[in-house]
């Protein structure tokens, strides 16, 4: 077995345990951090399509459909009483419903412009970075083949990085799959998360975000956005050109 047909197998079966793979994966640390982060990512889209059932859900819809039937019959009997009151306020009631529910409409969507002016997909990537701030104190570089495994799942490849590569785990971005990367520079270590733009969830808001100890810029892409984190004076914009120029899609 070689090196290619390795990661192949793993990619494709992550908790194949033959002997043989065992064998070639003994006594070496890249191969067995290989194995921890692809069954990890298998984990997480098990994780991601599983649906919970809620407790009682059956009891539930019986419930439900029991008072239905109770409130139609009681329905049924009332309306027999109340037809002529019925026909005079119908018509009242249609217009009270529609002015309510463009109220509303119009009340949402204002609500919906302001928030999104916070830009969500900045204040989400900082609540990451500060959810796991232990990983920026890492200093051991991880090889770039191992940084490029991970990122051909989600179809790309960096040809290299402005700085030794300290942490490549697969993340759960807003609800896209998408890869947190850090990575050593002059001015301390920085924070790259690749998300697949499929969904365009990072259309609405300012690119540059901050907080009073980080800054970042959202650069949006075609394939992928990438969003860039570092601390507070980092000369952000300049590497955030380096990270994007290095990122290739396949």
């Amino acid at each position: 077995m070689d090196e290619l047909e390795f990661r192949r197998r793993i990619i494709a079966q992550p908790n194949d345990k033959s002997t043989d793979v065992s064998e070639f994966a003994k006594d070496n640390a890249e191969r067995q951090y290989f194995i921890d982060e692809m069954r990890e990512f298998d984990k997480f889209l098990q994780d991601e399509v599983k649906i919970p059932v809620p407790e009682n859900l059956a009891e539930s819809i019986l419930l439900n459909t029991s008072l239905k039937e109770k409130a139609q019959q009681e329905e049924q009997i009332g309306s027999n009483k109340v037809v002529d009151a019925r026909s005079r306020f119908k018509l009242d009631r249609v217009h009270l419903s529609l002015a309510a529910s463009f109220v509303v409409a119009i009340s949402a969507f204002f609500f919906s412009v302001e928030h999104n002016k916070i830009n969500p997909a900045g204040e989400h990537a900082l609540a990451h970075v500060y959810y796991e701030i232990n990983a920026l104190d890492k200093s051991e570089p991880i090889s770039l083949q191992t940084v490029n495994d991970k990122l051909a799942l989600l179809g790309g490849q960096i040809d290299e990085l402005p700085g030794n590569v300290t942490y490549a785990m697969f993340c759960d971005f807003e609800g896209e799959k998408g890869l947190h990367l850090i990575f050593e520079s002059d001015f301390g270590p920085m924070t790259v998360f690749i998300v697949p733009s499929q969904n365009k969830m990072f259309e609405i808001g300012s690119d540059e975000f901050h907080d009073d100890r980080f800054e970042g810029h959202i650069n949006k892409g075609p394939q992928a956005d990438t969003v860039l984190i570092a601390s507070l004076g980092a000369p952000v914009n300049m590497y955030n050109d380096k990270v994007n120029s290095a990122i290739r899609w396949l």
